[in-house]
């Protein structure tokens, strides 16, 4: 193999692997998508909150609970947030800030509207 082939070959991996280490990054963009129903879950969660303009400091962790899902998170100022996920349907789902229902409803219509840039339903 020659100086100049070697080069080449040689340009040609860094390009391979540079391309590569961009896609690592969309693809962890992609996960929420293509992720599982907790994960569709917590987004569509914060979703909500930020819609409503509420300002989070920790955003909800949601964990399996039964057939269903269990969040858990808060406010800037210490107001929980509660969002629940029965397992006999896993698309719907219930925010609560403190005592208040934020929005019960849809999971797939709040992604769905996100998606387009547009308000969740109205659905609480």
């Amino acid at each position: 193999m020659t100086r100049r082939s070697a080069a080449v070959a040689l340009a040609g991996t860094l390009v391979g692997v540079v391309s590569l280490t961009g896609c690592a990054s969309q693809i962890d963009a992609l996960a929420p998508v293509g992720g599982t129903n907790r994960i569709a879950l917590r987004t569509a969660a914060i979703d909500v909150l930020l819609q409503d303009k509420l300002t989070i400091r920790d955003a909800p962790q949601c964990v399996k609970a039964g057939d269903g899902y269990s969040c858990v998170g808060s406010l800037t100022d210490g107001s929980a947030i509660v969002v629940t996920s029965p397992g006999t349907d896993l698309d719907t789902m219930t925010v609560m800030v403190g005592d208040v229902v934020v929005y019960d409803g849809s999971v797939q219509a709040v992604l769905d509207a996100a998606a387009q840039q547009s308000p969740p339903p109205e659905e609480s």
